[in-house]
């Protein structure tokens, strides 16, 4: 999994423009945080494939997305 982070305003046409980019790759969007007084949202992808994480992570970090992880969840 990983996160994408980006400032608010919430902007809908951007987040269906990453998942759609990360769909690519085999990735699905599990989990938006909502922004609040001092973060702006978080948009949280899940994957089968570290792999296919790793490509899309990098892909993103090239067009200037703020991207935490691949990572794994915490045992």
């Amino acid at each position: 999994m990983f996160e994408i982070y980006y400032q608010r305003p919430a902007d809908p046409s951007k987040e269906t423009a990453l998942t759609t980019r990360v769909a690519a790759f085999g990735g699905r969007l599990d989990y938006r945080e909502d922004e609040t007084d001092h973060t702006g949202i978080i948009l949280t992808y899940e994957f089968d494939d570290r792999a296919n994480a790793m490509k899309a992570a990098d892909l993103l970090h090239q067009v200037g997305e703020h991207v935490v992880g691949p990572m794994d969840y915490a045992a």
